[in-house]
């Protein structure tokens, strides 16, 4: 039988944090949106949409505000523990770091692809 997603493990540029469960992935590539005409649907364009990781990272003493902050030109690697993973290069995290008892929220993006 095969296994189901259910955990996420993000990784950037190597460094593995520990995360709070529910870290989620929208790939990269293009969006579709409907065009419709008088006569009805015509078709539909597409607009490209950068890809986005977004997770929690659990606040030990460890995690360094400074370098989380700092995480620009980096690559991402989000890896689902049903074997598959997709990383990005030259990815960046998006608003800074913001803290609360769960941990640190962060919001990554870049073109994620399928490792």
């Amino acid at each position: 039988m095969p296994t189901v997603h259910g955990r996420a493990y993000i990784n950037v540029d190597g460094t593995r944090y520990n995360t709070q469960a529910g870290a989620t992935l929208k790939l990269s590539g293009d969006a579709l949106t409907p065009v419709v005409g008088d006569s009805g649907l015509a078709g539909s364009q597409a607009e490209y949409q950068a890809g986005e990781v977004t997770c929690t990272i659990i606040a030990t003493a460890d995690i360094s505000t400074e370098a989380l902050k700092g995480q620009t030109d980096v690559s991402i690697t989000f890896e689902s523990d049903n074997g598959k993973s997709w990383i990005a290069s030259n990815a960046f995290r998006g608003p800074l770091p913001q803290l609360a008892k769960e941990g640190y929220a962060m919001t990554y993006y870049g073109d994620f692809k399928e490792a």
